[in-house]
């Protein structure tokens, strides 16, 4: 089983590779700063790198210096950074794929599988095909974190769900329309109140009853929501099984 190591601190970037690639057969290990990702490139020797090379204080640049210098041959690396081009050594380095951030989940996996058929003389075996899935039930998923929605689309859409996007209280109310989903996923945390006036204008504007899941880093914030009917709250960073259960249960589907 290929091994991926994923070294990033921003923690929805890691649910979302976790997400990604342990749905696509591959073995995931995760760090969140320079000295756990060298002590996991240790105990696990990995068969490609994902790096932020963005990290705090230089940590993603430490990384990188380190395997470099502590081994014969380079391991294939997919970098991510929000300014790519200012690196323009790593975007020439053999075995390497440059992302920009916030990075899309087909552009990763495509990395992935560029990296390995380029390793492929090193016996190097292509990861199995993703799961086929059918759009099935319609779910608008609102939430500012880009990250975020990468999870949810890519979690939904191998679950066999019909998953649409929003990032701000006004093109959600837009898709919400015409979408017409039956689950909303909403962060109520969203700058300037986005999530209470996406909940206001669904409830009562529309006098809709959709099902909605609050997602949010403080569910005592929204106790008063959730006496609403059809409301549920999720305690965030949400973990993905525990949200396709949720949705399964609100959409009445198990």
């Amino acid at each position: 089983m290929t091994k991926i190591l994923a070294v990033d601190n921003d923690l929805s970037a890691l649910e979302l590779y976790k997400t990604l690639f342990a749905g696509e057969g591959f073995q995931m290990q995760t760090a969140v700063d320079a000295p756990a990702a060298i002590t996991r490139y240790q105990q696990t020797e990995p068969d490609i790198i994902i790096l932020n090379v963005d990290m705090p204080d230089g940590g993603g640049v430490k990384v990188f210096e380190r395997l470099k210098t502590g081994l014969g041959a380079p391991i294939p690396i997919i970098f991510s950074s929000d300014r790519p081009e200012r690196l323009p050594q790593l975007l020439n380095r053999p075995n390497a794929v440059m992302l920009k951030r916030p990075v899309n989940a087909d552009a990763l996996s495509a990395g992935v599988k560029k990296l390995l058929a380029d390793a492929a003389d090193q016996g190097m075996a292509p990861p199995p095909p993703p799961p086929a899935g059918t759009e099935k039930t319609r779910i608008l998923a609102v939430d500012d974190d880009l990250c975020l929605l990468e999870i949810y689309r890519e979690i939904f859409s191998k679950a066999g769900f019909n998953i649409q996007t929003a990032e701000d209280a006004t093109s959600a109310v837009t898709r919400f329309q015409e979408f017409k989903p039956a689950l909303l996923i909403l962060d109520v945390d969203m700058p300037a109140g986005g999530g209470q006036k996406v909940f206001d204008r669904m409830r009562n504007l529309f006098m809709d009853a959709t099902p909605i899941i609050f997602s949010t880093g403080l569910p005592e914030s929204v106790q008063g929501l959730a006496k609403n009917h059809n409301i549920s709250v999720l305690k965030k960073p949400v973990n993905p099984e525990a949200l396709i259960a949720e949705a399964k249960k609100m959409l009445k589907m198990i």
